[in-house]
């Protein structure tokens, strides 16, 4: 019990006279009270508190004195040891006050990212190509980026490429993204990142993937900072000490040293004490396998002695749990500390395999504090590089621990050639390099150390410190001042710096963005009101104008082609019977004849229907001609004419049916047709005497005469020259002549008695009937020509033969020109849906700029919310 003193009798420290007298130490004294209050009871002690960690009993510090409250000292304050006590307590309430908002800021953060997500998959989102085009991390900047676009160097040469002053302004706007980097290699030795390469789409699916990796990544994240535990991650290149160093924190030989590369399997330190009721052994877990130290399928238990085969096997092992006790006190233990449990990973070198080295990165996401030992004769790898600065984006502060140190000769050109990597590559870890960057030999310290044999309970914990190494002792008293003491930045920071990067990420990406589509729109409205809308329009315009001129065209040909068709097989059936159109054979073959001539007469229509045709195949090929002419005019090298037409398919189909419809009965009477303009041609006079006496008694006909008689003089001055002409005059006189002639006859008539009628009636009879019959035989190939084109006529009246045929003639030209009406009218009605749709296409990208733009706006004020309550957190 000698530990606490401050159990023995209270002493009443009072004096009237001198108020102050008796004060004594806060560490070993009750409360002081004054003269006046000496006579109070003892019912009201001091109260003795015990502070965790401490080996003496302390008072509260105050008591109620009448009401009032005393001191323990002279400052009327607490004890020393009560304040640690209670500072620890509000240190941990203000943890865990910054850890439940962290949880809070991840849940936010992991929203916005699928937000995000969502938003890429409706509307792809533009990602910025032009910003990482390098593996090298540590140049991968705008100002690197410029440089390697400019100069198209390489990696090796880009870190000494520069830029022009010029250039600066543009490469501030350049925006460089931390978290959300791509970087797409097409082969091993591609050192320039392709997915500047790539269309809008393949970029986007990328993004989503890294997007989805972060939602991953954050909740592991979650995970860790609710752990209570500490992982501390070594790591470095092949053969730099790791395992080495591992043992000179432990100060004791556990993990297997070898000068050529040994680890290759995960190992993972553990204080035995705490989960694994002190026994020394090792949990190997085969690869595929979920650790559960209560399932004990799910490990194989050896002895720590077989860890120098175990770190080989990791074709066997993904992980080693390594349970070792640490006998040192809680002042000099790692392990052992006595505030919080840690767990120290000895990873595998980096440049083993690619596959080690991608399991090293993967790492990062489960571990709180990484330590990185470089060799002092090597000093940082490409792969190095890579890891630190992948690092720095969650953790600002990152051990580095330059092993092998004694075999430089020149320590200060060293340390100056690694601090000057080191700031490029964490510049936090630059700015207090004498808590963070270490030159040590860590195989010097394990000469003559075995670990150590001390209590936890021991009271002079300094003992069994080893003078003999002060870097390393400062690199152990660093680290575990910043596991420890500093738990907030050692375990908190990291997370807070992640999601203050990822939020930054997503801002940069909203700008970019927000901008983009505000431009993109703005872009495609000019190009919308000042080119494709007016194309559109006059198209349109256009279009209407050519179909009206084509129908009009249509409509003048048909009714062009109608009336020559119907023209001409009037006129043709008009002429029919005129004259004798087949040879006469003579009365033997009289019924052939009549047979032939009306055959003949059919052809006779039927071949001016064909006429007409060729009219109207011309026709129509003109006006087919200009309506292709039409096309190619408005619409130049969009018109497509890929027909050709051929007039000799017209009217092929559908053949003429009027033999069918006309009856062919020969009857008697259609051999004989007496008149009397026939009769004058049978007894001698011409033809076209005939004829032209008939049409001139046709037209002096008495009601004729009465209608036409002019109304003046000028009149008829004026229709003499028309009306009367030699030809009338000489007919006139014939028939005068002809007149006088019967007149001279009906005088002789007075002179025949009715005795001289009754002797030659007989004779005139026979005579006449002789003359009839003979006149009626001669004007049989006259009559019946004559007869049949008569009754064809009537038939053909009756049919109404000229307008169907003429009616089909123009619906056949109709229809022909409708094929190129259609064609050229397809063409427009393609040219408008071709420019119909890069007017929907606009209107849709508008749209969408406008939705993606308002989004992306949103989502900045969102992201600077949070943002701005994840600064509020406080961790120094």
């Amino acid at each position: 019990m000698s530990d606490f003193s401050n159990l023995d009798k209270t002493k009443k420290l009072a004096n009237s006279n001198n108020p102050e007298a008796g004060i004594e130490d806060d560490y070993d004294k009750a409360t002081l009270i004054d003269d006046d209050d000496a006579n109070l009871p003892d019912l009201n002690p001091s109260h003795m508190i015990y502070i965790p960690g401490e080996s003496t009993l302390t008072h509260d510090g105050s008591t109620l004195i009448d009401g009032e409250e005393g001191s323990s000292s002279k400052n009327g304050g607490l004890s020393h040891s009560h304040r640690n006590h209670l500072n620890a307590s509000l240190q941990q309430l203000k943890y865990n006050e910054n850890k439940i908002s962290l949880d809070r800021s991840i849940n936010q953060t992991i929203d916005l990212i699928y937000e995000v997500t969502n938003e890429n998959k409706e509307r792809p989102i533009f990602y910025p190509t032009e910003i990482e085009d390098d593996a090298n991390i540590m140049l991968n900047s705008a100002k690197a980026h410029l440089a390697l676009v400019r100069q198209n160097s390489s990696v090796k040469t880009l870190d000494k490429a520069k830029i022009a002053k010029e250039d600066e302004e543009v490469v501030k706007d350049l925006p460089e993204f931390k978290i959300l980097k791509i970087n797409l290699k097409f082969g091993h030795n591609d050192n320039n990142n392709s997915i500047s390469s790539l269309d809008k789409k393949s970029i986007a699916k990328l993004l989503e993937k890294k997007l989805q990796q972060q939602v991953k990544y954050l909740l592991k994240l979650k995970d860790r900072i609710d752990d209570t535990t500490s992982k501390v991650f070594v790591t470095g290149d092949l053969n730099a000490g790791k395992s080495t160093f591992c043992n000179a924190l432990l100060r004791r030989k556990i993990l297997p040293e070898d000068q050529q590369p040994c680890t290759s399997v995960f190992c993972e330190v553990i204080d035995a004490s705490k989960e694994n009721n002190s026994i020394e052994e090792v949990h190997a877990v085969p690869i595929g396998k979920e650790y559960n130290i209560r399932d004990e399928t799910t490990y194989e238990v050896y002895p720590l002695k077989t860890l120098e085969e175990l770190v080989y096997d990791c074709d066997r092992f993904s992980l080693l749990k390594v349970y070792v006790l640490d006998h040192r006190s809680f002042q000099e233990s790692l392990l052992h500390n006595g505030v919080i449990d840690i767990k120290l990973i000895d990873a595998p070198g980096l440049n083993m395999d690619s596959y080690q080295t991608t399991q090293v990165f993967s790492r990062q996401e489960e571990i709180d504090l990484v330590v990185f030992v470089v060799s002092a004769e090597n000093h940082f790898t490409l792969s190095a590089k890579e890891f630190i600065a992948a690092a720095a984006n969650e953790k600002r502060y990152v051990f580095i621990v330059v092993n092998k140190f004694d075999h430089i000769k020149d320590k200060e050109k060293c340390k100056r050639r690694i601090l000057d990597q080191i700031k490029s590559l964490s510049p936090e870890t630059y700015k207090d390099a004498q808590e963070f960057v270490h030159f040590v030999s860590s195989s010097d310290v394990m000469d003559g150390d075995d670990g150590g044999d001390g209590d936890d309970d021991d009271d002079n914990p300094d003992d069994n410190n080893n003078n003999d190494h002060p870097d390393f002792d400062q690199l152990d008293a660093s680290l575990r001042k910043f596991i420890l003491e500093k738990r907030s930045i050692s375990k908190l920071l990291p997370a807070k710096d992640y999601l203050l990067n990822m939020l930054h990420d997503l801002s940069t990406l909203s700008k970019v963005n927000e901008r983009i589509y505000d431009d993109e729109k703005k872009a495609k409205l000019e190009e919308l009101n000042s080119q494709v809308a007016p194309k559109y329009n006059d198209m349109v315009s256009k279009s209407s104008r050519i179909n009206d001129s084509i129908n009009a065209l249509i409509e003048t040909t048909c009714t062009q082609a109608y009336n020559e068709a119907s023209k001409e097989i009037i006129t043709t059936v008009n002429n029919l019977g005129d004259k004798p159109i087949v040879k006469y054979g003579g009365l033997q073959y009289l019924f052939e004849y009549a047979k032939e001539t009306q055959l003949a007469m059919i052809d006779t229509i039927l071949e001016s229907v064909a006429r007409s045709e060729e009219v109207a195949k011309k026709l129509t090929s003109e006006r087919v001609e200009e309506i292709i002419k039409y096309g190619k005019e408005t619409l130049g090298e969009e018109f497509l004419n890929d027909k050709v037409f051929n007039s000799d398919l017209m009217f092929s189909r559908k053949k003429d049916t009027i033999g069918k419809s006309i009856d062919d009965t020969i009857e008697i009477q259609d051999f004989f047709d007496p008149s009397i303009e026939s009769f004058l041609v049978f007894v001698g006079l011409p033809e076209k005497m005939v004829n032209s006496a008939k049409y001139q008694i046709s037209y002096f006909n008495p009601l004729g005469v009465l209608t036409s008689i002019p109304k003046n003089a000028i009149t008829v001055k004026d229709q003499l020259p028309t009306q009367i002409t030699l030809h009338t005059l000489y007919s006139s006189g014939k028939i005068l002549t002809t007149g006088a002639l019967v007149h001279k006859m009906y005088q002789f008539s007075q002179y025949i008695t009715p005795s001289m009628v009754k002797k030659i009636a007989l004779p005139i009879v026979i005579g006449v009937s002789g003359i009839t019959i003979y006149y009626l035989i001669s004007d049989i190939p006259n009559a019946l020509p004559r007869k049949q084109a008569r009754k064809i006529k009537k038939q053909i009246g009756r049919l109404d033969y000229a307008h169907q045929n003429s009616t089909r003639i123009a619906r056949e030209c109709r229809q022909v020109l409708n094929y190129p009406s259609r064609q050229v009218m397809n063409n427009f009605q393609t040219s408008i849906d071709k420019r119909n749709n890069e007017k929907a296409k606009l209107e849709k990208i508008i749209k969408d700029a406008e939705i993606s733009s308002g989004f992306f706006k949103h989502l900045f004020t969102k992201i600077h919310v949070q943002q701005e309550s994840l600064e509020k957190v406080e961790l120094f």
